[in-house]
């Protein structure tokens, strides 16, 4: 018997980034409706990871026009997933892109599931509207017959009253399900991108953004500068004062460093005691100033852990981007003007220039 491939058309060409249609999208959400019950009705925690993983299955039967049983769903995913490796490996390769869309759609399917109770909770005040009116009908009537009609008539209504109670419970619990992994989705790709400890940009974004500021500069020649900053002494405080002082330094570090930037500017923690910021539109006149008045505010700045004061000094290596260069060669660059200002004293800026009059 021939192995059958489980997979989503819809979703290959979202991977392969293309422009998905309207009757695509609406396929998407009716996809994602189908796994939303399905997840909600089986207790599988509404988490991206398995948002992503679930969606290909549903993807998969909703393309295919199949009539499965939550049993055989679950047989379908074991077959397209058989070991933990092949989960994990599908979620190494998911994209932002994919993780965003997720969210446009959940966000869609939330609206119109508030606008469905919206109108039940209408549809509900005219029906106790009726209900009210019918009572005081049978109330009134002399004759038997017709009270034992508005008596049907009434008990109807009641029925339809508690089912739409009901499907607005049921809806409203979905929507709440559904808000949590929107926020779960948000949460994830904040993760994804921040530092957890100083709450700047981690390594993995500063990577993306430095890469995009080459291409950048490369196409239309828009400048940009990158400053190398380390802790001097960082092993120092350590061991004089502990690490959760140093924890301190670090968080502290960042925000006054994010508190002298632009709202472009990026500030990443590039690893251990060192960030990087990336500068777009500067000059080098430029990014030497900025790099002087940063090293000048770290020196002034008091960092006061647990009534103790500690002394910060920072040692910063800049280089501006010039034709030739790539990301590798820039962030080689700032890091030798670093090494150069450390060398040199610490406490002080040093360039990428500097590093050629010292050759």
């Amino acid at each position: 018997m021939e192995e059958r491939k489980i997979e989503c058309t819809v979703l290959k060409k979202i991977r392969e980034q293309k422009k998905v249609s309207s009757s695509e999208l609406q396929l998407i959400t009716k996809i994602a409706k189908e796994e939303l019950k399905f997840l909600a009705r089986n207790n599988i925690p509404l988490i991206p990871e398995n948002y992503i993983l679930w969606f290909e299955i549903f993807c998969y039967i909703v393309e295919n026009n199949l009539e499965l049983s939550d049993l055989e769903i679950i047989g379908l995913f074991k077959e397209k997933y058989p070991t933990a490796q092949n989960v994990e490996s599908v979620l190494v390769e998911i994209e932002p892109e994919e993780k965003e869309l997720v969210k446009e759609i959940a966000q869609a399917i939330s609206e119109e599931i508030e606008s469905v109770i919206e109108s039940i909770s209408k549809y509900q005040i005219n029906l106790e509207k009726r209900e009210k009116s019918f009572v005081e009908l049978r109330n009134r009537a002399d004759n038997e017959t017709i009270r034992n009609l508005l008596n049907q008539v009434l008990s109807e209504l009641s029925h339809i009253r508690k089912q739409n109670e009901n499907l607005k419970s049921k809806l409203e619990e979905a929507n709440s399900q559904i808000k949590k992994l929107s926020e779960e989705l948000e949460k994830s790709r904040k993760e994804a991108t921040t530092d957890f400890l100083t709450q700047v940009a981690n390594r993995a974004s500063f990577d993306r953004a430095i890469s995009d500021m080459v291409q950048d500069f490369y196409s239309r020649n828009y400048p940009f500068a990158l400053l190398m900053i380390d802790i001097d002494n960082f092993k120092k405080i350590n061991d004089t004062y502990g690490h959760q002082a140093g924890d301190y330094v670090l968080k502290e570090l960042a925000k006054l460093l994010k508190s002298q930037l632009r709202a472009r500017d990026i500030i990443a923690r590039y690893g251990g005691e060192e960030f990087a910021i990336l500068l777009p539109g500067t000059t080098f006149s430029q990014a030497v100033r900025i790099a002087e008045r940063l090293r000048k505010s770290v020196e002034k700045h008091l960092f006061k852990y647990n009534d103790v004061q500690i002394p910060v000094t920072v040692s910063i290596g800049l280089a501006v981007m010039r034709e030739g260069l790539d990301e590798t060669s820039l962030i080689e660059k700032a890091d030798q003007a670093l090494y150069l200002a450390k060398r040199s004293g610490k406490n002080q800026v040093k360039t990428d220039l500097d590093v050629e009059l010292e050759e």
